[in-house]
């Protein structure tokens, strides 16, 4: 496990760090950043790509960061997929969401990465991770006095864990290896996505990862 965590397969820009999280930020960044349900977001992030970004056509409830619990109630009665992330803590004034864990899970479970803005008497940056059931997360790294490379939040992401955790892997990586090693790997490929507005290669790293870790897994079992 720990060579998987620590794999850095090439044709990633490991140092690319944001200029910053929180000033002079590009307004969809911002958008996508805040809403907290998956559902939403992606609907939102496919208008913004096509031009078609009119809330007070299609409703504004759309971006909001969090619904209130009447709409709640209603998308739920649609289909109970629509809840994923919907029911993450709200984020704090100072706070932005960096990264996200997607897991295509029977409720669409979703993992939230923050950093809030203005740690400490120097001014700089905290992170924290919250999930929709109130689990408390340890994090390796807790501060920075700037915005983290690709190569820092990846380590994050794959070194955050629970006090009772039984499997090794951080927030993404351990969701693939613990149902392989229950003999559950089919049907792993995309279970897991690890998104960020903010780092465009995320996503595309955890995916090569994941997608190597599988390979050998099925070459093993052949």
């Amino acid at each position: 496990m720990t060579d998987l965590i620590n794999r850095r397969p090439a044709g990633f820009d490991y140092d690319f760090r944001p200029a910053s999280y929180f000033e002079d930020v590009d307004p969809k960044t911002i958008i996508l950043s805040s809403i907290s349900g998956e559902h939403r977001r992606r609907d939102v992030e496919a208008r913004l790509a096509s031009g078609d970004f009119n809330p007070l056509v299609w409703g504004e409830w759309l971006t909001d960061p969090t619904l209130d619990p009447d709409t709640r109630r209603l998308l739920s009665s649609v289909h109970p997929g629509l809840m994923s992330g919907e029911y993450l803590p709200p984020m704090g004034a100072q706070d932005i969401e960096i990264a996200r864990v997607v897991l295509a899970s029977v409720t669409g479970d979703v993992i939230s990465v923050r950093a809030r803005r203005g740690h400490g008497s120097a001014g700089g940056i905290a992170y924290l991770v919250v999930d929709e059931y109130e689990t408390d997360y340890q994090l390796t790294q807790q501060h920075s006095a700037r915005p983290l490379t690709l190569g820092e939040l990846i380590a994050l992401i794959n070194t955050a864990g629970r006090d009772d955790d039984e499997t090794a892997g951080g927030l993404a990586i351990s969701h693939v290896v613990w149902h392989c090693e229950q003999g559950e790997c089919e049907g792993m490929r995309g279970f897991v996505r690890v998104e960020s507005a903010f780092y465009p290669e995320l996503n595309r790293f955890f995916d090569t990862v994941l997608g190597e870790y599988l390979d050998g897994v099925e070459e093993a079992i052949r």
